[in-house]
């Protein structure tokens, strides 16, 4: 048995984890952290100071504000992570990097197959163009998407920068240049 810490356990994709986790003997959700109160099958908490248990693995689709208080939670009881929420800066990805050096952390922009999928192939493109082309992400999103450009397409577009060494940087919005 997996016990579960789900971090957003009130969002979209925390009440999809819960619902999945339900019909799994082999997970059980044990306690979850939200800002948003909502009836769960387990208790959630406010943040991570509250948190009384501690569980095997924390899941996380929630909000950049919570990553040093979840990463100082999972360090110091040292639990696992899997980091599925996008918008990070820099500085938080850095952070992210080091704690994988203490304890497990699994960490992607986007957790769906085809996505993943999706990036292996734009590598594989982005070797046989070999750089003869540019290469250009246009994306659309539903009218409550609140990171942009989001974590799949930056997740694309590193997949491809990493072809070519980091070499290459990210222009957003060129509709007004003409060359």
């Amino acid at each position: 048995m997996t016990n579960i810490l789900l971090s957003g356990a009130c969002g979209k994709m925390g009440n999809a984890v819960a619902r999945c986790c339900k019909e799994d003997e082999n997970t059980k959700i044990i306690a979850g952290v939200d800002r948003a109160e909502m009836l769960c099958d387990f208790p959630v908490y406010k943040s991570f100071d509250d948190v009384k248990v501690v569980p095997d693995v924390i899941i996380d689709f929630s909000h950049v504000s919570v990553l040093d208080s979840l990463l100082d939670y999972a360090t110091k009881n040292n639990v696992a992570v899997i980091l599925a929420t996008t918008g990070y800066s820099t500085e938080q990805i850095e952070k992210i990097k080091a704690t994988a050096n203490k304890i497990p952390v699994f960490f992607t922009a986007n957790m769906s197959l085809g996505v993943n999928l999706l990036c292996s192939l734009v590598k594989s493109a982005a070797k046989i163009l070999d750089g003869g082309f540019d290469i250009e992400i246009i994306e659309k999103h539903h009218n409550q998407k609140i990171d942009a450009p989001s974590g799949t397409a930056l997740m694309l577009a590193n997949a491809v920068n990493e072809v070519f060494d980091d070499k290459y940087s990210y222009e957003y919005d060129r509709h007004s240049k003409r060359q």
